[in-house]
């Protein structure tokens, strides 16, 4: 099976194209670009790189949030385009659940992203045998919360990943033993995004497809002010 993947969600981006477990191509930036106008050149390149046609990729992969808003809408928009024209298999993958690959085998691995005002968008889960299994499910909550709800793991076997600065100094104070993976030594990986979804099952409609946030954004905000209801009509991403 051959597989396109990429993760626009956060600063970095990644591509990848994966054929049954051998990687035949990928390229990896941590450069200040703009995704929107990157992402199709470096899929385009990773395809010539893999001597492959677009029509010849089996499923596509895609990191669907939580992350940058614009960098997730990017990348799950060009996924979906693709999906749709082409008539391929589509798979999410939680942007979370990718940089929790980065862990090690058995620890409690806490993937985090730094949501500002002592926030963040975090999940944890547990490797077992190469899976990535989620324990405590991606959402957006407050540092000192999330640290209660893993307080009763061995710290010594805990796996903080994608950490800033800001967010080290928390961890440590409540978690001095656990080891932690700051942001550059915890990159998203499109070859992992590309394992990760080839026992995933694909979306049932990929039209209704849309990126994870975890919570508000302005616009929509602005939108529920407007009369607009989440509980009796269509949502503001749907919408959109």
């Amino acid at each position: 099976m051959k597989i396109l993947a990429f993760d626009t969600s956060n600063k970095p981006l990644t591509v990848a194209v994966v054929e049954d477990g051998k990687v035949l191509a990928r390229m990896d930036s941590t450069e200040m670009k703009t995704h929107s106008v990157s992402l199709l050149p470096d899929i385009q390149e990773s395809l010539a790189k893999s001597n492959l046609d677009i029509n010849d990729i089996d499923k596509i992969a895609v990191a669907d949030g939580p992350g940058s808003y614009t960098g997730v809408r990017i990348a799950v928009t060009v996924a979906k385009t693709l999906a749709f024209t082409l008539d391929k298999p589509l798979v999410g993958i939680s942007s979370l659940r990718l940089l929790a690959a980065n862990g090690a085998e058995g620890d409690l691995v806490v993937a985090v992203e730094d949501a500002r005002n002592d926030n963040a968008f975090a999940g944890a889960y547990i490797k077992k045998s190469g899976e990535v299994v989620d324990v405590i499910p991606d959402q957006h909550i407050a540092m000192d919360d999330l640290f209660d709800l893993v307080k009763n793991y061995d710290q010594e076997n805990m796996q903080f990943v994608n950490v800033s600065d800001h967010l080290a100094e928390l961890i440590k104070q409540r978690f001095p033993k656990a080891n932690i993976l700051m942001t550059k030594e915890s990159l998203p990986d499109a070859v992992k995004l590309a394992d990760s979804a080839v026992n995933e099952p694909p979306v049932k409609d990929v039209n209704a497809f849309v990126p994870t946030y975890l919570r508000l954004t302005q616009a929509e905000h602005d939108w529920i002010k407007k009369g607009h209801k989440e509980d009796g009509n269509i949502s503001y991403v749907e919408e959109i």
